[in-house]
């Protein structure tokens, strides 16, 4: 079976749709990555003011 290099409507349709949901994810992880990294910081900073140093 040949591949077809034509692009149709429907191809070109969800090639948008899958667009756009990657963006939204890529989104969402920069979020969740910046959550993560905002709890690692308080978590620490929070260990540090309960357990000084000597």
């Amino acid at each position: 079976m040949a591949a077809s290099n034509v692009l149709t409507s429907e191809n070109i349709e969800l090639l948008e749709k899958l667009r756009t949901e990657n963006m939204f994810l890529m989104e969402e992880n920069r979020k969740l990555s910046e959550t993560v990294d905002w709890m690692h910081d308080t978590i620490w900073r929070l260990v540090r003011t309960q357990h000084p140093e000597n």
